[in-house]
């Protein structure tokens, strides 16, 4: 069986390029790292380095291994905080992750209200896409996952946040501005930033424009709501978006307008369904409600 030391040679040599730098970082002899890379090619079968005059360079094995490797160092750094934050709160602590559109702009402005309630508490944040959160959640790399769909097949909790209809986004004096709503026709002509096909969302918007037979002009596509708010700011074109990622941006001149036919954003809370009595997941979920009944009456 691998020794943990073999493997932390290996990942010492794949950051730093060499054993002699892997030696340096790992406070051992250049011999000992060579001894236990090869050690482990031994235990694994697998050939890790070609061996080159003057360097090692790793093989296919080496990098499949090393994301592996990788992973594995990851879960031990936050078993190695939550420890850190277990002994300094007395367990008060929550690892939250979110989708970007609410990791952005929706989660700060809810840790100003959580943290201010409980200062005692220690809150590690992470983004990522919604798959990525519920994997999270369900393995309990964090303890609350904010994300905009659900699916049976996470198996975990989950609360309903809010429903919203969504907006079309534009910059101040477009032409769009002088109307009250805009349609499908509207855009005909805009230069659109669109979501990437493969993303959440996209179809529902495509379906509006294919049923009301108009083609749009596609400039840009991205799949994140502050950069498409960016874009817009910078008068590249018009986009669709989920009224509660345009908040901060709105501040700076972007000008929302009700789109029609209506497009619904949802947004939900997931969590183990073995922690609903959980009071730090109760409450951080009560506070997003608190937050949202706030801003959901300015959009």
């Amino acid at each position: 069986m691998m020794k943990f030391s073999e493997v932390e040679a290996f990942r010492a040599v794949m950051l730093s390029g060499s054993t002699t730098a892997a030696a340096l970082t790992l406070h051992t002899s250049q011999p000992n790292v060579s001894r236990s890379i090869a050690l482990l090619e031994q235990k694994t079968g697998l050939k890790l380095f070609e061996r080159l005059p003057g360097r090692l360079v790793p093989t296919n094995d080496a990098l499949s291994f090393f994301r592996e490797v990788q992973r594995s160092f990851a879960g031990l750094h936050h078993l190695d905080e939550a420890a850190k934050r277990i002994k300094r709160f007395s367990g008060g602590a929550l690892t939250v992750a979110a989708v970007q559109m609410l990791a952005l702009g929706l989660v700060p402005r809810v840790m100003h209200k959580f943290c201010n309630s409980f200062p005692e508490v220690s809150v590690s944040i992470h983004t990522s896409h919604a798959t990525t959160v519920a994997r999270w959640v369900e393995d309990q790399t964090c303890d609350v996952g904010l994300v905009s769909q659900v699916y049976d097949s996470y198996g975990l909790a989950h609360e309903r946040l809010y429903q919203v209809d969504a907006v079309c986004v534009m910059p101040q004096g477009h032409r769009l501005t002088k109307k009250e709503i805009i349609t499908p026709e509207d855009i005909a002509d805009e230069p659109f930033i669109s979501l990437p096909r493969t993303e959440h969302g996209s179809s529902l918007i495509d379906s509006c424009f294919e049923k009301a037979g108009i083609q749009r002009s596609v400039r840009l596509e991205t799949s994140y709501s502050s950069i498409t708010c960016s874009l817009v700011l910078q008068g590249l074109g018009v986009s669709i978006l989920n009224p509660l990622a345009t908040l901060d941006y709105r501040l700076n001149g972007l000008v929302t307008r009700p789109f029609a036919p209506v497009i619904k954003h949802e947004g939900f809370a997931i969590y183990s369904k073995e922690r609903t009595a959980d009071r730090l997941i109760t409450d951080y979920i009560a506070t997003v409600k608190d937050v949202l009944s706030i801003e959901m009456k300015s959009l």
